[in-house]
């Protein structure tokens, strides 16, 4: 269930293992957290500053939901001291590789605390896009490092009480610029800006795709282009990948804005601040699709 509590797993069996307990880590040798996607990687990173820098599995051309790893990607989660990944809900090909680690795992979907939105009975998997949610992940990656690494459990706790402050002002920053394009209506190629539209009291998004992410076929797509007309939709957010000619075309209208969103950060450099940045850039789209910008 999602509301079930965080569980580090196989920090308890790893401990009896031992022995003993988990020894502190050195700046040399500072406990290595590898994520399983990159907005993941962001957040590590805003816990991790001046420590350690997180890795991430996943390249940026794979799709989370039909994940395959290398034998090298594996060999590096064996590595790792902390891995952190999204859940099956997100990955689910790689839950019996992450369910078999021996070393702690934080399940992000598993944590307590967490927004969870319900499609038709099934969680949405993209919960990093509410800073609500990257919050409690980030306290989860800073509690578990403080366990295996007290040595550093100052910086991680400072770390944190800094990301938290720089949350509170991004969303300070992002409500003022979205609130007033509540009341207009948008749509999205793929739905995976649940969270952060209703974090900022958007209208809910006209989606060209199924939950399933299935392609726009040309009945579907004329469907869609009689809503957009009925919705007076003037704004389509889509994800980097996407070819906005051939969207143009499949739905033969030229009158609304394209306008790319990365939902993963694929192209941000890896800091402290970057998942901040993520964010802002995701409200940066949205002003610029919906006409904010050029008014």
């Amino acid at each position: 269930m999602i509301s079930r509590p965080f569980i580090v797993s196989k920090l308890a069996t790893a401990l009896i293992l031992l022995g003993s307990a988990l020894p502190a880590f050195s700046q040399a040798q500072a406990p290595q957290v590898v994520a399983s996607i990159k907005p993941l990687q962001l957040i590590a990173a805003a816990i991790t500053d001046g420590i350690s820098a997180p890795a991430v599995v996943m390249s940026a051309g794979q799709d989370p939901h039909h994940a395959a790893l290398r034998p090298s990607e594996r060999r590096h989660l064996q590595q790792a001291a902390l891995v952190l990944w999204a859940g099956p809900l997100l990955e689910l090909p790689l839950q019996k590789v992450f369910g078999s680690l021996a070393v702690p795992v934080i399940t992000a979907q598993h944590l307590p605390q967490m927004t969870v939105i319900d499609i038709d009975g099934v969680p949405d998997p993209h919960l990093w896009l509410d800073s609500r949610n990257a919050r409690q992940i980030a306290a989860a990656v800073q509690h578990t490092l403080t366990q295996i690494d007290a040595g550093n459990a100052t910086r991680y706790a400072t770390n944190y009480q800094r990301f938290s402050a720089e949350l509170d002002q991004v969303d300070a920053a992002i409500a003022q610029q979205l609130q007033p394009l509540q009341q207009q209506r948008w749509a999205v190629s793929h739905h995976a800006f649940r969270y952060f539209a209703r974090q900022h009291g958007l209208q809910e998004p006209l989606a060209l795709t199924d939950t399933s992410n299935n392609a726009l076929g040309v009945r579907s797509a004329l469907s869609v282009r009689e809503q957009m007309a009925a919705q007076h939709i003037q704004c389509l957010l889509t994800e980097p990948t996407e070819n906005h000619v051939e969207l143009s075309t499949l739905l033969d209208d030229n009158a609304f804005r394209i306008v790319a969103a990365d939902g993963l950060g694929t192209a941000l450099p890896v800091s402290a601040g970057a998942y901040a940045q993520l964010l802002q850039q995701l409200s940066q789209a949205l002003q610029v699709c919906m006409g904010a910008a050029h008014e």
